[in-house]
């Protein structure tokens, strides 16, 4: 087999292969007799099933697979004789072939390469910290926080539903005296509004209400309800109460039972410290992002892999088409939609490629590089957080084809980490 390369442009590469037709047509024999050994017809045994009768069953599959095998080959000769950095999944265009013609088989497919730039300072960025101290009503607000997610629901009765308590409750839409939606079993609360109500009337209107009671507030369409002749129009919202519950709070000494402390001062102490880490944690993503976004600033003439960029982009309008025909858009309107949009989606693919070249540049120049036990910390995280097993994340992951995905986050994060630590953070004056 005979492999060219050609560079086409800045980060794409043409490879052009060449099989002999005898070459080729040993490579099918052969593919043909291994399916010929395990196939099972009737009428033949095992291994004996004439060349003519596996070539009309599996003649155009063995070719492609033939085919395709040549095209691995090529692909690993070039990426290996010439040096490439290969990015993205290559693909080869199967055209119609006449493999019957005793003419040598000639394809060629494209290559996305990763750009070659010269890579900017990026050690010592500046960035103000805008890490604000935890304030004594973010310590209480906390803990009274807490109190509502460990409330106990208990039957409102005959004093009603209070504002802070839990309704199921069937909702339906009215507009001119016709039912446009229903909902049963929904868990809803006085003051969390439902779309389309008024707040202060949706409030009102459900404190106090009692299990069978029927309330009625004013409604207005959302401008994104799925039928888009009725969105914005006024009806009415009617709520039955099927059931009413008041929340009772826990005591301070259960609170401070749950996280195990003994005072009230340990309470806030530790309520802070918390705080503390979490607004901490937020801070340094701020930071970390900042310090990508000036590095990116930095390379903005950086080449770009066309393909790779052009695949990207309608991956994201084809996204965004099934989005705007969910919410019932017409043919014409979804057209205008994606025209409008189309350029801020190609700035975002843009800035989303120089993000990922310049981390893994980043990463290369440090020897920023990912452990198995960074892998096995990142599974058992994600292990927890679905209240599931290790063993079945990975497993997930791997019929899935994740891990690189995972791979590739995981190192952006340690490269985010990498410019922060190393950059000149400055209080504010």
């Amino acid at each position: 087999m005979h492999v060219t390369v050609e560079k086409t442009g800045p980060c794409e590469a043409k490879v052009s292969f060449t099989v002999p037709h005898d070459e080729f047509q040993s490579e099918y024999r052969k593919g043909l007799q291994q399916a010929g050994s395990t196939v099972k017809m009737k009428g033949f045994r095992p291994g004996k099933v004439p060349v003519k009768v596996l070539e009309k069953s599996f003649g155009a599959d063995v070719r492609r697979q033939a085919l395709e095998n040549f095209f691995r080959q090529a692909y690993e000769q070039a990426v290996q004789d010439n040096e490439l950095k290969p990015v993205g999944h290559q693909r080869l265009p199967l055209e119609e072939l006449d493999f019957d013609s005793g003419n040598d088989i000639e394809q060629s497919f494209q290559v996305s390469l990763r750009p070659e730039f010269e890579l900017a300072e990026y050690k010592g960025l500046k960035v103000e910290s805008e890490l604000a101290p935890v304030m004594d009503q973010e310590v209480e607000a906390a803990i009274e926080d807490l109190r509502r997610q460990r409330a106990t629901p208990e039957k409102a009765g005959d004093e009603g539903l209070p504002a802070d308590g839990v309704t199921v409750c069937k909702l339906t839409w009215t507009v001119d005296g016709e039912t446009i939606l229903e909902r049963e079993g929904l868990r809803l609360s006085p003051q969390q509004p439902v779309p389309g109500n008024d707040p202060e009337e949706y409030e009102k209107a459900l404190t106090g209400a009692k299990e069978g009671d029927v309330v009625e507030v004013p409604l207005t369409v959302p401008e994104d309800f799925d039928k888009e002749d009725l969105r914005g129009k006024t009806g009415t919202s009617a709520f039955t109460i099927v059931e009413a519950y008041k929340l009772v709070l826990p005591s301070d000494e259960e609170i401070m039972e749950l996280l195990q402390v003994k005072t009230a001062e340990e309470l806030d102490k530790l309520a802070k410290e918390r705080l503390g880490q979490a607004k901490e944690a937020q801070e340094n993503g701020r930071q970390e992002s900042a310090l990508l976004e000036q590095l990116i600033d930095k390379h903005k003439d950086m080449d770009l892999p066309q393909a790779m960029l052009e695949a990207q982009v309608q991956g994201r309008i084809g996204a965004l088409r099934q989005q705007l025909e969910s919410q019932g858009l017409d043919a014409a309107g979804m057209d205008a939609e994606v025209e409008k949009q189309t350029p801020q989606i190609r700035e975002i693919v843009e800035k989303g490629l120089r993000a990922f070249f310049l981390v893994h540049a980043v990463a290369d120049k440090e020897g920023i590089k990912l452990s198995q036990e960074d892998l096995n910390a990142e599974l058992t995280i994600i292990a927890n957080r679905n209240q599931t097993s290790v063993e079945e994340v990975a497993k997930y992951y791997r019929e899935n084809n994740l891990f690189e995905q995972m791979a590739i986050e995981l190192t952006e994060r340690k490269v985010r980490a990498f410019l922060r630590e190393h950059a000149e953070i400055t209080q504010p004056a």
